[in-house]
């Protein structure tokens, strides 16, 4: 039986929590309904308010822990209860790693039939990992979203982030952002920040003018509902490795830099690259994966649907002197079926909605050795694998920790044809 008694004069019910589910909620039953309850862990008994009752499930909060797991750690941010940009932080990192490995396993198991999980590749940082950041603004206050509420909570220091970031958000706080929104801080190497306004109208933004050319920041201003015209001033330089890449501000990067290199590292290990292999790399961004593995294989060809991204890639292989890539700006779905020569290997590395089954398709007709699949969203990679199991057999699923103190995890699978 399940722990459980009802408290009605307070509208509240004290319960005991089961396990996690895959968003780093407990779960509990209340009157055998399954209950999700953020902050809290397996083995506690806590008093929870249910601020969301569905047919199938309730969502709750907890008012009160009258029973707190030994597990359970000190909160290091003020602003962990209300900001919902970390989910787990009351976990230890070493009880994250194996939440997050037990949840691909999980995941793969369920939905694909699979069980072959590496260990999960952990990051050498558990705070200030984060090279970009994006913050709303409203009355001069700049923050995250309250969990599930529009109502803004006012970030002085956010844990996660670069810390040079925090100094930004403080400064900026000085000036009039009447006009401002939203921004967007970015630094992918010490010497290249890139402070990006959006604006509800065009007009002047002096003190931040000034600012930024003091303190020696790239300011970019996107103007609502205007075409943003991106120029080589615009962007920034970042490291991965032993190469370089211009990024614009609307393209695409990893946002943990140093756990990118140990991703494309684990790329091309499992990869296998040779130099006889023509590498179709799809959803392939400003090229940077491409670029990573292009000396270890005859040819890349890289498609992605932004244009400022392929006119980066396409800056990014001359800055590596890099020969043997070329890139295609299109729909990847549209792209691939004109795909006639030869690819016997392929990198995807898609947005969170995974592959189409049109693309599956297509890529069983270009019949590739092998594949490798990145993807940021367990669930749809799943559902790939199992389709993509009809003519290749996954070998490895390696869970990669790109994003500490959140219950989001990266993972890069290597498959051969049957």
């Amino acid at each position: 039986m399940h722990f459980l008694w009802y408290n009605l004069s307070r509208g509240v019910t004290m319960t005991k929590i089961e396990r996690l589910d895959h968003q780093g909620r407990g779960i509990a039953y209340i009157d055998d309904k399954i209950t999700f309850v953020e902050n809290a862990l397996p083995g506690e008994e806590v008093l929870i308010k249910i601020t969301n009752s569905k047919k199938k499930y309730n969502e709750g909060i907890v008012q009160k822990y009258i029973q707190k797991s030994e597990k359970r750690v000190d909160n290091v941010c003020p602003f962990y209860e209300s900001c919902g940009g970390c989910n787990i932080l009351h976990m230890s990192y070493n009880d994250q790693l194996e939440y997050k490995e037990n949840k691909i396993k999980d995941i793969m198991k369920k939905y694909a039939n699979i069980d072959k999980i590496s260990k999960i590749i952990k990051c050498d940082k558990q705070f200030n990992y984060r090279n970009k950041v994006t913050l709303k603004v409203e009355n001069n206050i700049i923050g995250y979203y309250e969990k599930k509420s529009y109502n803004l909570v006012n970030i002085d220091k956010c844990l996660i982030i670069d810390n040079e970031f925090n100094k930004i958000i403080n400064d900026l706080k000085k000036f009039n952002l009447d006009n401002v929104y939203e921004i967007m801080i970015r630094n992918i190497d010490s010497d290249n920040t890139a402070l990006t306004l959006y604006l509800q109208k065009d007009t002047n933004c002096i003190q931040i003018d000034e600012y930024c050319k003091k303190n020696n920041i790239i300011l970019n201003k996107i103007i609502k509902n205007k075409d943003f015209k991106c120029n080589e001033k615009s962007k920034i330089i970042g490291k991965l490795g032993n190469f370089k890449f211009i990024i614009s501000p609307l393209s695409f990067f990893q946002v943990n830099t140093d756990q990118t290199i140990k991703l494309y590292d684990k790329i091309l290990e499992l990869l296998e690259p040779n130099k006889d292999d023509n590498l179709l790399d799809l959803y392939c961004g400003t090229g940077t994966i491409g670029i990573y593995v292009a000396n270890k294989v005859n040819k890349v060809l890289g498609v992605e649907i932004v244009k400022d991204a392929i006119h980066d890639a396409n800056i990014n292989k001359k800055i590596n002197n890099i020969n043997n890539i070329n890139f295609i700006c299109g729909n990847t779905e549209k792209i691939i079926k004109d795909v006639k020569e030869k690819y016997n290997a392929i990198i995807v590395d898609p947005p969170r909605a995974g592959l189409t089954e049109s693309i599956i398709r297509d890529i069983f007709r270009i019949n590739p050795d092998k594949i490798v699949y990145v993807s940021c969203d367990p669930i749809t990679l799943a559902r790939d694998l199992k389709l993509l199991q009809e003519k290749y057999e996954v070998l490895d699923v390696v869970p990669v920790d790109m994003f500490p103190n959140t219950y989001h995890v990266e993972t890069v699978c290597k498959l051969k044809k049957i």
